[in-house]
């Protein structure tokens, strides 16, 4: 019995395939907002006890902060696309989930 390799080995479940295409869109966004904005910079920021709140205008900018909401300007995404942004920035750094909420 064969089985078919997962596309990312780290999602055993394939919980990735349960997703729409504008899910993993937003998701990827988000991821590649997180690793060319903050990553890099954590470790200062860390040291140097800095929160950057000017990312949080872009994260507005972007739809992120709200995106759940409907009115207001916000995106209206439905709780699985609000998850997976939470998700990414939780991953990144704990403060910036709370930041987007």
């Amino acid at each position: 019995m064969s089985r078919k390799p997962l596309k990312d080995p780290l999602d055993l479940l394939d919980f990735s395939s349960t997703l729409t295409d504008e899910e993993r869109e937003i998701q990827a966004t988000v991821a590649k907002f997180l690793a060319d904005r903050v990553r890099p910079h954590l470790g200062e920021w860390f040291e140097s006890a800095h929160f950057a709140c000017e990312l949080a205008l872009e994260l507005g900018k972007s739809g992120v902060l709200g995106m759940h909401l409907e009115g207001y300007g916000c995106a209206g995404t439905n709780a699985v696309s609000y998850g997976l942004a939470c998700l990414e920035l939780e991953a990144a750094d704990s403060g910036f989930s709370s930041c987007s909420a």
